[in-house]
This record gives C-alpha cells, sequence and structure tokens, in this order.
C-alpha cells in the first residue's frame, strides 16, 4: 500500500494527460438526436456530476446496454462527450452512455492533474472508497432511471480515466462485464506515466485480482494507443492489457500465467483514409474466443482516436486515427457478463 502510494502520489506530481480546450470553440458538430441529461450522484458523501445520453431508439420496458465514460485530466465530461463522438455510435447502436465527472476535490487539484480522477489515493482503487465508488454509484444510479441490461455494462476511459477504468474492472467485476482502456496503464501502475516502466505488472495483476475479492471474474479488455504518445508510452498501454489477462488468468487457474496465452493469436493491419496505419492484435482464451484486444495507432501521440474535427478540440483528438468510439464498442458489445467465464467469453451470436 505504502508502494502504491507513493507511485501514484510520484505520477500525479507530473502528469499532463490532456491538454485544455481552447476558450474560443469553432464550427461544433451537429446536435445529437437523443437527449442529454445531467445528474449527480453522492458516493459516501462526496458528490459526483454525470451527463446521461438516451439514444432515440431507448425504449422503456426494453433493456440498453450501457457504457460507462470516464475523461481524462485537464478535460470534463462534457468536453469528452463532445470530442469522443460516442453518442452517435449510441445512437445508431440503441445503448445508453454515462459520463462521468471528477468530484470536486478531482477537479480542484493543481496543474496538470487539474479536473482529475484521484489515482494518487490508494482508496481510489477499492470497492468502496473514493473515485471507484463515485463512479460505479453513478453507474447504479443510472441503472435505476433507465432500462438497462445488468449483464452489458461496460465501462472505457481515457488516461487518468483509464487508470480508474482498471479500478472498476478490478473493484467492480460484477457491475462492468467488459471495459476498454485508452492511452493509459493497468491497475495501479500511474507511475508508468513518461517513465514507461512503473510497477512489475505481476505486482499489478496481483493487486487487481485481491481487489476483487469474492467478486472475482474473468474481465475482457481492449487497450488502443497511439506509439507515439510520451505521456502513456506503448509500454505502459502493453502492460495494461497483460495486466487484465494475467488477472483473468487469476481467476481461473490461480496462476497469471495461463490458460489464456500472453501472446496474441493473431494480428492484422488497417489504414484510415489520409490517416494513421494502425494495427490489432487478438487474444483468445482456451476456447478460441475473443478475450482481448490491442489496437496500436503508429504515428498517434497522446490523443483520443479518431473523433471530432472540430478544432476546438483539437489538442486532445486526433481524427487521423481509427475511431475510438467504434472500435470499442465494437469490442466491448461482444460480451454478456454471465458468458465471460469458460469455454467460451463471447456472448452467443
Amino acid at each position: 500500500m505504502i508502494l502504491l502510494r507513493r507511485l501514484l502520489v510520484s505520477a500525479a506530481l507530473v502528469i499532463g494527460l490532456l491538454a485544455c480546450v481552447p476558450a474560443v470553440a469553432a464550427a461544433s458538430d451537429p446536435p445529437d438526436p437523443g437527449t442529454t441529461t445531467t445528474g449527480t450522484v453522492t458516493s459516501n458523501g462526496t458528490v459526483y456530476p454525470y451527463i446521461l445520453y438516451t439514444p432515440t431508439s431507448y425504449t422503456p420496458g426494453t433493456p440498453a446496454p450501457l457504457v460507462v465514460i470516464l475523461h481524462g485530466c485537464q478535460t470534463t465530461a462534457d468536453q469528452q462527450m463532445h470530442a469522443s463522438l460516442y453518442n452517435p455510435v449510441a445512437e445508431r447502436e440503441g445503448f445508453v452512455v454515462l459520463y462521468v465527472e471528477a468530484d470536486a476535490v478531482g477537479r480542484a487539484q493543481p496543474g496538470p492533474a487539474a479536473n482529475c480522477w484521484k489515482f494518487a489515493d490508494p482508496q481510489s482503487y477499492f470497492r468502496g472508497s473514493a473515485d471507484a465508488a463515485g463512479i460505479a454509484d453513478a453507474t447504479r444510479a443510472v441503472m435505476a432511471q433507465r432500462d438497462i441490461d445488468p449483464e452489458r455494462v461496460y465501462a472505457a476511459g481515457i488516461s487518468g480515466g483509464g487508470l480508474m477504468t482498471s479500478a472498476v474492472a478490478a473493484a467492480y467485476p460484477d457491475l462492468y462485464a467488459a471495459v476498454a482502456i485508452h492511452s493509459s496503464a493497468g491497475y495501479g501502475d500511474g507511475f508508468c506515466f513518461a517513465s514507461g516502466t512503473g510497477i512489475p505488472v505481476q505486482a499489478s495483476a496481483l493487486l487487481a485480482y485481491n481487489a476483487m475479492v469474492s467478486n472475482a471474474r474473468v474481465v475482457p479488455l481492449m487497450v488502443i494507443s497511439g506509439d507515439q504518445d510520451l505521456a502513456f508510452p506503448p509500454s505502459c498501454n502493453d502492460k495494461a492489457l497483460a495486466q487484465g489477462l494475467r488477472t483473468d488468468n487469476m481467476v481461473l487457474s490461480g496462476s497469471q500465467d495461463g490458460p489464456i496465452s500472453l501472446s496474441p493469436a493473431s494480428s492484422h493491419d488497417g489504414q484510415v483514409t489520409d490517416g494513421y496505419a494502425y494495427t490489432v492484435r487478438s487474444f483468445l482464451d482456451p476456447s478460441g474466443c475473443l478475450i482481448a484486444e490491442r489496437w496500436i495507432v503508429h504515428g498517434m501521440g497522446h490523443f483520443w482516436s479518431g473523433g471530432t474535427t472540430d478544432p476546438a478540440y483539437a489538442n486532445f483528438t486526433d481524427p487521423k486515427g481509427p475511431s475510438a468510439a467504434e472500435a470499442t464498442w465494437a469490442f466491448l458489445s461482444r460480451y454478456r457478463k454471465p458468458d465471460t467465464g469458460m469455454p467460451c467469453a463471447e456472448a452467443a451470436g
């Protein structure tokens, strides 16, 4: 615990996860056709604001999937919503999107840690406390407001929000069916920032497994980042993927090395028209079902891949990359919570 606190505090002193948005916005994207509402949830006496997007296809009485999006530092939930272009995907595919905001203490942190999750606080990584609890409580509040399929609730986050995504995957595996991490690091590995080193992946995997306690289950994971990211270098994102696989292996066998292979089963390349090339590595469970993906965007720095072309968000989105909203949803939507055990992690059909 002392080591985790020291590592995360050190990262907090230097982290500049996403640049501030310019004060003057240019022409914005067309308004989303669904309904955008705001609210708050109080968790352990702390207030967490949130934004909720409900697509026009949502029908009360028909359970819909829910994707929880966690913003990075120096970024608000509203900025993340507009930058990521997740709402158009939700509109087309019929799922609800929840954008959770850091609490007042997190928003008031100084310098590059402003508007950030309190990932330097070890308590944020455990069930029932700090930011992990706030995110989970906001998720449950929305599930009470909308007809949400409890087997198809997912979390995705970028940068500081990616660290909290790794946290809730471990602290609340009974709530989130699968997760996606963008330009970040694994459980308790905030010190990987800039250095590309951080804590040993075996230690990170063990910490995550211990945080699961009696709720331990296999959590499918996608990781996407640019290979020119200087904030969380590719090695940090590789470790995030390996941590997830190793933790899943501990759930299945008690060993970090199997039965899920830590090596990719296949790899394929893609190309965005007038944009970046990218590589996708696929990892399979023992039955040959997809359990994890690692996307590497060649030439991209610390940005949300794809996203809006609105210049107001140019400091933290790169439209030349493949759409992270499309890619993460394509991965997450393959899973239902009760199906992620063995022999095959993917939902039938």
